[in-house]
């Protein structure tokens, strides 16, 4: 039988995972980040997949909607750029049938919106950074689409490979999904 922590570091990633689970999700019942859960997807052409260092999530994002062929790319928020794909993003990614050893990470600094962006957000920290950076840009928190329907997808860098494998589908389902609406809305 598992203890309580192996579950919470299983399921959340971590105690400080699953308080910000609980913390976001109570402001989501709220209504908090309805305007980045209930997003008008008409005229979206390409996915902007945003993180902290690009180097877990928002790069698996791409790299999944690139495959389904949808014009995709990443960023990170707090990253300097031009690093590669952390060792167990590539790992993990390729199980699930993907390669991201060409990525190489990006800082916000570098985008250049386009008219039918929609950025992708991970977690609602990052969503005011980007309210803040580009207050008309569509957003959506790409948890609410995934299979927990979450507004807080855990950063995975420093958790156990249960977890980490956990984030990644969660990243994929969700991806897919988000392009398969896109896809009804035209």
């Amino acid at each position: 039988m598992l203890n309580v922590s192996q579950k919470i570091a299983d399921e959340f990633g971590s105690k400080r995972g699953l308080l910000r689970f609980l913390v976001f999700g109570i402001k989501n019942s709220f209504g908090h980040y309805k305007k980045a859960t209930k997003v008008d997807l008409r005229d979206v052409r390409r996915l902007v997949f945003i993180c902290s260092g690009n180097i877990c999530r928002s790069p698996f994002g791409e790299e999944v909607s690139k495959v389904n062929d949808f014009e995709a790319v990443s960023y990170g928020l707090h990253c300097r750029g031009g690093d590669p794909a952390f060792e167990k993003t590539l790992h993990f990614s390729k199980e699930l049938g993907y390669d991201l050893h060409a990525h190489r990470s990006q800082h916000i600094s570098n985008y250049e919106p386009k008219t039918n962006d929609l950025l992708v957000v991970m977690e609602p920290a990052h969503l005011l950074e980007l309210e803040r950076l580009f207050p008309e840009s569509k957003k959506v928190l790409i948890g609410i689409l995934s299979s927990q329907r979450t507004v807080y997808l855990h950063d995975p860098y420093n958790t156990n490979d249960y977890f980490f494998l956990k984030c990644l589908r969660s990243i994929e389902i969700a991806t897919k999904k988000l392009i398969t609406q896109v896809g009804n809305q035209k």
